[in-house]
């Protein structure tokens, strides 16, 4: 389930997303290694998904996480929870191919 496909990277939806709309790019060498066209690339990614996390989505903001070799953008809502479990409770999250369909 490949959203988008660049020159080092893959985008997907999160195997275990933590907010509905989580996707991860899953780069092919280290962020220290990329090149200043292949930040480029990766950034110019990075906003395109956004904006359509934003369309379809519609979250108040965003949790992006960067590793050394993956990104990932959480979107995220006033009173989630999906980090800090309250009392027992948690959002329930839409399954990867959800995500796929959304956002494809």
């Amino acid at each position: 389930m490949i959203l988008k496909k660049g020159n080092f990277f893959v985008v997907k939806p999160a195997e275990r997303p933590l907010n509905s709309g989580h996707v991860v790019f899953k780069l092919g060498r280290k962020i220290p290694e990329l090149s200043d066209e292949e930040l480029r690339e990766l950034s110019e990614a990075l906003i395109q998904i956004v904006s359509k996390i934003k369309e379809v989505y519609r979250p108040e903001g965003y949790n992006i996480l960067l590793f050394e070799d993956a990104v990932e953008v959480v979107p995220r809502w006033c009173g989630d929870i999906s980090f800090n479990a309250l009392m027992g409770l948690k959002t329930t999250p839409q399954t990867p191919r959800m995500i796929y369909e959304a956002l494809k």
